[in-house]
């Protein structure tokens, strides 16, 4: 079983309290910006954390949305393996969601940038196997 596999499985055993918890944090938000996004108090967020089974059905559709994942991956019914969200350091999270308001020819830099750095580290990857 891969790696993300076996943290869906661990996911879907976790309360939904305990799943918001580990996606906000792997997203870098806190219990007040989440709040902020779909219009309710830090106090709501931590209650919906745990206290709540569940949050009311629109507030889940809206959790979702501030998420930017399915209502069905937020309750841990499925998970998407191009997004392990859990796998995405808080720090690098929240850059990125900074990052995402830069106008669009800076983005494509920033892209541009990150796929340089993956590269390389590929090859210098490569380089390690072949001398071992």
């Amino acid at each position: 079983m891969n790696t993300v596999a076996q943290k869906t499985n661990i996911m879907n055993k976790l309360t939904f309290g305990q799943r918001l918890v580990q996606i906000r944090k792997a997203m870098g938000l806190t219990q007040t910006e989440l709040g902020d996004r779909i219009g309710v108090s830090q106090r709501i967020i931590h209650h919906y954390e745990n206290k709540a089974d569940y949050p009311p059905t629109l507030k889940l559709i809206e959790l979702a949305q501030a998420l930017n994942m399915s209502v069905d991956e937020l309750l841990g019914i499925e998970s998407s393996n191009d997004e392990a969200y859990q796998e995405i350091k808080p720090m690098l999270a929240k850059k990125l969601r900074r990052a995402s308001q830069l106008p669009t020819n800076d983005l494509k830099a920033l892209s541009t940038f990150i796929d340089a750095l993956i590269l390389k580290q590929q090859v210098k990857n490569t380089g390690v196997q072949n001398e071992a």
